[in-house]
């Protein structure tokens, strides 16, 4: 028990609070930050930062500030235990800090320079808070000396581009989206809970890529209005993102859900005008909600995708696919209705979703991980990606007409801190009804100033008006200032206010092209970050994989291949995928292997640069090949002796267990080469003739091995379990079973460095050569270098083996 979180465990009774008790301290490198919103004799908001294994806490009477220079008192506490970052609930009255605990925000933190004993200052990377601050300990004045104390000063400092100002952002909680209110009303599983009010709203964040992986949802994009139906004993009330509400403008929706067989629910959707093939119009939207004459009525029908309450029971908590599925059991399954309509979804595939959406003329798309939680806010886990340009901006004025009545374009703006930024004009795509309208509109807002900081392009003969308007505009593209290429106007936005149109940052902006092409495979997304430390694109990975192919196909061309895929690079999910799907990579070569247990998979192999080139187009990060070839499936032409290390062991260690098992492999007539893993070990790699089959490859890799761990029982196990292998080195006989692989020669590692798998000399090892000392930064000033290949005399150490082996295989299934 640490020290440390003496005073946290003294304080508190855990058999009354449903705090963590914590089991001591973490690791001391990491760098997350809490904000808790804890409502107990005095309201007041803890601010939390991980420092050596704990969460170092202050409590903030005010909550922090966000006006730069403003000071306010942070009081610290004791330290608390890593674990008390995910806790969220109430702390019975009459124990120590009794109340409400809302998670209010969380994220990363880091210093901005060293620390200090009375000084911190540091940055947040949060979901709401982001920025620099400063924490400054106040001294207590006693005789005639300043003594620290446990009161300190947080300050808000000012930067560039620092767009927050008070008041603080949106009352709810990161982790389940609830307010104070809701966790303080929680009751257990099965109690019935009261409908509320208002539920908060998720937002996605535009993104320029959709993102891969079986970890996401994607849906199409609905080019309408965002509802949510609230729907009790009282009847149906439809409300917008803003809490406006607008019953009254869909009644056949509002009575088409009153229809449904629930006792209450809160149902998320989107308002949609659907056009004769099917796909949604905003302008005809727009038609119907300004009752303009036209011919045939557009067919209103409410997109559901998301359901956050039903029948006495709240589902924030409830991950997506869950909420969805009960969502589906409602509309589809129980009461089916036309203008009520269920928002389908496929899982994975996002690039190639993405492709059929834009080439079926649709908006977009929106991609949702499907273990997320409902949060309040714009949040990353929703995200959204649009085959054209279309956002939303500020109309701040107007030019007059030439020929035509009304106007002759909106002067637009959006915001970037408290200013408005001038964002180009639209004169096109307005009806007429729209021009006289929206001129008499404009003309009752007029005002004599201007809102831009500096004057635009043909402002002597502007109109300005107050900002009080939003325009929704398609464009082909953004000029290097910010300035919309040709702009057409679709629309007025009235679910949506001018403080919350902000300046897109470029990063999420969707981008001309960025497809490449390297050894004449097109690589999408070619600027897409993968190794953000570096930082490497994905173009540059294919790159560097068109470069060592030479190299890497004589140990890797027509071998059955297991992949480890990260499409989002590093900072995405990572998955090991053995079987290809259809659209998998369908440019690779595959084979039909017979399984164990019957049936055939389709495994990939290479047999070409084009190959390797496509499997990084296809998000590979690293490859790993059996230890045979395709046209030999049950007879392994390769051993490896896997040499893990306990990371506290020195690396000399690991070099001389190297050394002593070769010479035992030589004493058996066996030429072993090596390689350093791009991870923490070394593989010890033997060329053999095929002729035993998997479970005698596997059988003398295991009797050489514990043969070897017997010898120096100190320092060499075989024992995979991680608590007898501490301070030792693991020799892992296990990658030659059947289905079992290895690392291919100079594939990248997932790892920050992009380490690459590197074929060593045995004269090379107790220099300074380590286990991921070559990465795809320092590779080609290796390979560059090598007068001769590092395993030079491969193909003639194969030789026949197998009586030599066969023998070792016998002594081993005797003992």
């Amino acid at each position: 028990m640490s020290d440390r979180l003496a005073r946290y465990r003294q304080k508190r009774d855990f058999s009354r609070t449903p705090e963590p008790e914590g089991t001591g301290v973490g690791d001391a490198k990491g760098h997350r930050y809490v904000m808790h919103k804890h409502a107990a004799s005095n309201d007041h908001f803890d601010l939390r930062l991980e420092w050596q294994g704990t969460l170092r806490s202050w409590a903030v009477p005010k909550g922090p500030s966000l006006q730069p220079g403003e000071k306010r008192l942070a009081i610290e506490v004791e330290d608390h235990p890593l674990s008390y970052g995910e806790f969220e609930g109430i702390i019975p009255k009459g124990e120590y800090g009794g109340g409400t605990i809302m998670l209010w925000d969380c994220g990363r933190w880091e210093l901005n320079q060293p620390p200090e004993e009375d000084r911190l200052d540091f940055t947040l990377h949060g979901e709401k808070l982001a920025g620099r601050w400063t924490l400054v300990r106040t001294r207590s004045k006693g005789q005639g000396d300043r003594r620290p104390g446990n009161q300190w000063l947080l300050i808000k400092r000012s930067e560039p581009g620092d767009s927050r100002v008070s008041p603080l952002p949106h009352d709810r909680s990161v982790k389940s989206g609830r307010s104070m209110a809701q966790i303080a009303g929680q009751r257990g599983e099965g109690s019935r809970q009261s409908l509320p009010d208002h539920f908060p709203v998720q937002l996605a964040t535009l993104t320029s890529e959709p993102p891969a992986g079986g970890n996401w949802l994607h849906e199409i994009k609905f080019d309408g209005y965002r509802l949510q139906a609230r729907i009790d004993h009282h009847g149906v009330t439809l409300f917008t993102r803003n809490q406006k509400n607008w019953t009254h403008r869909f009644p056949a929706i509002a009575d088409a859900l009153s229809r449904l067989p629930l006792e209450n629910a809160i149902i998320d959707g989107e308002i949609v005008a659907l056009q004769p093939d099917g796909s949604s119009s905003f302008r005809k939207l727009q038609s119907y909600l300004g009752n303009e004459q036209e011919r045939g009525r557009p067919l209103l029908v409410f997109q559901a995708f998301d359901l956050l309450f039903l029948d006495g029971k709240d589902l924030l908590d409830t991950t997506l696919v869950e909420r969805k599925a009960a969502l589906k059991r409602v509309l589809i399954d129980v009461a089916p209705d036309p203008v009520i309509r269920y928002s389908d979804h496929i899982i994975g595939q996002g690039p190639e979703f993405f492709r059929e959406v834009c080439e079926l003329g649709l908006e977009g798309m929106v991609s949702k991980r499907t273990n997320a939680r409902y949060r309040d806010g714009r949040q990353k886990h929703w995200l959204k990606v649009k085959c054209t340009q279309q956002e939303e901006f500020v109309i701040c004025g107007f030019l007059p007409s030439g020929k035509r009545s009304g106007f002759g374009s909106l002067m637009l703006g959006t915001y970037e801190g408290n200013q408005l930024r001038y964002a180009g004009r639209v004169g096109t795509g307005f009806t007429h009804r729209q021009l006289s309208s929206l001129h008499r509109t404009l003309s009752r807002l007029e005002v004599p100033t201007m809102p831009f900081p500096e004057a635009p392009p043909d402002s002597q003969l502007a109109h300005w008006v107050k900002p009080e308007l939003v325009a929704d505009i398609e464009f082909s593209e953004r000029t290097e200032t910010g300035v919309l290429r040709h702009p057409v106007f679709r629309g007025l936005r009235q679910d949506k206010s001018p403080e919350q149109v902000r300046v897109v940052p470029a990063k999420n902006q969707p981008k001309r092209s960025q497809t490449m092409k390297v050894a004449q495979v097109p690589i999408s997304s070619a600027q897409r970050v993968l190794f953000p430390d570096l930082p490497l694109s994905k173009g540059e990975l294919a790159e560097y994989y068109a470069q060592v192919a030479d190299w890497m196909l004589p140990h890797l061309r027509q071998r059955p291949l297991s992949l480890l895929r990260c499409p989002e690079g590093l900072t995405g999910d990572c998955f090991f995928q053995k079987h290809p799907d259809r659209q998998f990579a369908s440019e690779v070569p595959r084979i039909a292997i017979p399984e164990k247990k019957g049936g055939q998979s389709d495994y990939l192999y290479v047999d070409s640069p084009c190959d390797l080139i496509w499997l990084i187009q296809y998000g590979v990060l690293e490859i790993h090949p059996w230890g045979c070839r395709i046209d030999d499936l049950e007879h392994p032409d390769t051993l490896i002796f896997d040499l893990d290390p306990d990371p506290a062991l020195p690396w000399k260690k690991t070099a001389d267990v190297a050394v002593d098992l070769r010479d035992r492999l030589c004493e058996l007539g066996l030429t072993s080469f090596l390689q350093a893993t791009g991870g923490k070990g070394l593989h010890l790699v033997v060329p053999i003739v095929p002729g035993m089959d998997w479970d005698e490859a596997k059988t003398f890799a295991r009797s050489v091995s514990r043969a070897h761990a017997r010898d120096d029982p100190g320092h060499l196990t075989t024992n995979m379990s991680k608590s007898k292998r501490k301070g030792k080195v693991f020799i892992d006989y296990l990658r030659n079973g059947r289905g079992s692989t290895s690392i291919a020669r100079y594939s990248s590692r997932a790892k920050p460095s992009a380490s690459i798998a590197t074929p060593i000399r045995w004269d090379e090892l107790n220099r300074s050569v380590s286990s991921n000392r070559y990465t795809v930064s320092n590779i080609h000033r290796r390979l560059r270098a090598l007068a001769s290949d590092p395993w030079e005399g491969y193909e003639e150490a194969r030789r026949a083996v197998s009586r030599t082996i066969q023998k070792q295989v016998n002594k081993g299934e005797s003992e």
